[in-house]
């Protein structure tokens, strides 16, 4: 009489692995195995077991031995949809506009969005920082615009290099009679503005002891009143 081979009954660690991961109860797991073997009923319990775990978005296969595995058959799984939670829209995800700048200067644009995006984060020595470096470039550009042929006033030829801030913002105030009467005027207020926050920007760059968090100390430099008389001098 040919002796019948026994199926391996369903693993207790599996039943035990699932129901922690799945958060089911012991015998709803059971019996899903159980009908779903109905489907596969030439694989042995565990190997079902499997296949009802991926099912889940989960595997059991370091739990089931060879025999089980080689009874495992090819099985398309629809893996379960995991839908990710849309992140509500909050006045925390508002960007403040600090500076606004209209130009087609891809990397001026940048920056500028930079800006707003630092001080809404908190981030105020960075603002201070970029800050300086736009307004620095600005005034370059005005100095380009106005002298065109007079670069010593901007650019050092002999470092081929930008003249720094301060001699370029220097360079600027002496010529300010140059310009019309309201634009001298813009002159004489960027000069009593923007020097002083030059300075202190210089020495939040150079200083590793100095961090800036407070958003009054930004505020109270009124860098919106700098570009919009830089834009006056531009316009």
């Amino acid at each position: 009489m040919k002796k019948m081979t026994k199926k391996p009954n369903l693993n207790p660690e599996i039943l035990e692995y699932l129901h922690r991961e799945l958060n089911k109860p012991i015998s709803t797991i059971r019996k899903d195995i159980s009908i779903l073997k109905r489907q596969f009923s030439g694989a042995t319990s565990n190997a079902v077991a499997q296949i009802y775990a991926e099912q889940h978005g989960a595997s059991v296969r370091r739990l089931i031995k060879k025999e089980d595995k080689l009874s495992i058959p090819f099985v398309a799984v629809e893996k379960p949809t995991v839908l990710k939670a849309k992140k509500r829209a909050s006045a925390n995800d508002k960007i403040t506009i600090v500076l606004e700048f209209d130009t087609t200067n891809v990397f001026l644009k940048k920056h500028i969005n930079e800006i707003n995006k630092a001080y809404t984060k908190n981030c105020y020595t960075c603002v201070f920082i970029l800050a300086r470096k736009v307004f620095e470039n600005l005034i370059i550009e005005i100095m380009k615009a106005k002298y065109p042929t007079n670069r010593e006033l901007y650019f050092d030829a002999k470092m081929s290099r930008n003249l720094d801030f301060s001699v370029v913002l220097e360079n600027l105030y002496i010529k300010r009679n140059e310009f019309d009467s309201d634009k001298k005027e813009a002159i004489d207020r960027l000069n009593q503005k923007l020097k002083p926050f030059k300075n202190d920007a210089n020495d939040k760059v150079h200083s590793l002891f100095h961090i800036v968090e407070n958003k009054t100390e930004v505020d109270d430099w009124n860098l919106d009143t700098i570009m919009a008389l830089i834009k006056r001098i531009m316009r």
